[in-house]
């Protein structure tokens, strides 16, 4: 345990250090500002309070978040073993579990305090602007850019792993990204609908990528209309009801943050290093 907790101090001093966690924090806080002037002169933006910049959010935190989980999962491993101080590691008392959880867990904190610091400090600004409502939606949307960057970088941790260099690496977590941001809505209601008509395929096309499971959760807290949620998330909603989807959305997250991470461990004790 106190092993994994040095790794966890190490990852953190590490972000600290490189200036990426301020970078990001910086960036979400901004783009979060940005959305909320632009779309206060769309209209009286105390009335609309947090709903409108959190509907304006959503796309974005879908392009930009599971990105950074990505990349900075894939980064770990494959660069120590660019870098040749993966053996180093090694050779302090430590277990290749205990050193790939904790990076894991100090890439989590990381990222959770870039993601809250940045829409956190926006929304404190905005609040002092103006008498916002429906912070609670927006506080939500902040809980749900966590869970969706902690399922990426478990997957981007065992990209990693199994990538024999940190450019190899790089390539798989941008390819992983463009599959499951850009392509795979359309492409998982085709291939769903090819293997079987039935309802089952779809919701299991549904559990299948964690950033649409994020989307819908996130459309449904706002509104859960039909259109906006998409084929699938329309599916969803109509067969099973609102709060049964939410229970197996938030499921399939925590299966996404936790099975990629552990075939991660189990092929890394494997490795020879």
């Amino acid at each position: 345990m106190r092993a994994t907790y040095a790794i966890l101090r190490k990852e953190l001093r590490d972000a600290v250090q490189s200036r990426w966690l301020l970078a990001f924090s910086v960036t979400f806080a901004l783009v979060a500002l940005a959305l909320s002037m632009v779309q206060g002169r769309a209209g009286d933006l105390s009335e609309q309070g947090f709903n409108r910049t959190t509907a304006g959010l959503i796309n974005l935190c879908l392009l930009l978040v599971p990105l950074l989980g990505l990349v900075l999962g894939a980064s770990t491993i494959a660069g120590e073993r660019d870098r040749g101080t993966l053996l180093t590691l090694h050779s302090q008392p430590i277990s290749s579990s205990q050193l790939l959880i904790g990076k894991y867990l100090g890439l989590v904190v990381a990222v959770w305090m870039a993601i809250v610091l940045g829409f956190g400090v926006a929304g404190l600004l905005m609040a002092f602007v103006n008498p916002l409502t429906d912070i609670w939606h927006y506080a939500l949307f902040i809980v749900l850019s966590a869970a969706l960057a902690t399922s990426m970088l478990s997957l981007g941790m065992l990209i990693s792993v199994v990538s024999d260099g940190r450019l190899k690496a790089m390539a798989l977590a941008v390819l992983a990204w463009f599959v499951l941001v850009l392509l795979y809505d359309l492409g998982a209601i085709g291939v769903a609908l090819s293997v079987s008509s039935s309802g089952r395929s779809l919701t299991l096309a549904v559990l299948g990528n964690p950033v649409e499971s994020v989307r819908i959760l996130a459309v449904m807290s706002l509104e859960p209309d039909l259109q906006i949620l998409g084929p699938l998330g329309a599916y969803l909603t109509e067969e099973l009801g609102k709060l049964t989807s939410v229970i197996l959305l938030s499921s399939a997250l925590v299966a996404w943050a936790a099975l990629p991470l552990v075939a991660a461990e189990r092929l890394f004790r494997r490795q020879d290093l």
